[in-house]
């Protein structure tokens, strides 16, 4: 019985061990920096910092990994959460959306966040920095509106 553990064992240790080795691409591709939210609209400091701070590792080409993204299968979670992410959003490609895009874009922020959508619950356990507090909810709001106000106005 005790070799039958030992080799369970070691076959779970020397499976971990390989998938070392099969780490996702990391995120990390700025292209064109000039296609940034924070290039193409105005926005007020503590937005850019808090938008920053909250949303960018997954909704932008470039992450800040956490010392735990070395690790698989955590590395591949964390991949998927940013693709996903970067499917329904990507800041650093907001250049590339259509005004009508832009506009729910910018509606489904304020809505995201109003609800507790976003940041998800799992981000903000390990990122305090992306907690949002109701002052900076009702200014990241209010921030939308007078951007979506912006892009509608823009030729």
């Amino acid at each position: 019985m005790k070799k039958l553990w030992l080799i369970i064992i070691g076959s779970f240790l020397a499976l971990f061990i390989i998938i070392q080795f099969f780490q996702p691409e990391k995120n990390d591709n700025l292209i064109n920096p000039q296609n940034d939210i924070v290039f193409k609209l105005d926005m007020p400091t503590m937005v850019k910092k808090k938008i920053a701070d909250a949303c960018y590792d997954c909704h932008s080409n470039k992450t800040k990994y956490p010392v735990y993204n070395r690790v698989a299968p955590v590395s591949w979670l964390l991949a998927k959460h940013i693709r996903d992410g970067k499917e329904h959003l990507n800041f650093s490609e907001w250049a590339n959306y259509d005004k009508k895009k832009q506009i729910k874009l910018l509606t489904a922020i304020c809505e995201e966040i109003t609800s507790g959508e976003m940041p998800m619950k799992g981000y903000v356990f390990m990122h305090s920095k992306a907690i949002i507090n109701e002052k900076e909810l009702e200014e990241i709001c209010l921030w939308t509106e007078q951007a979506a106000e912006q892009v509608m106005s823009q030729p």
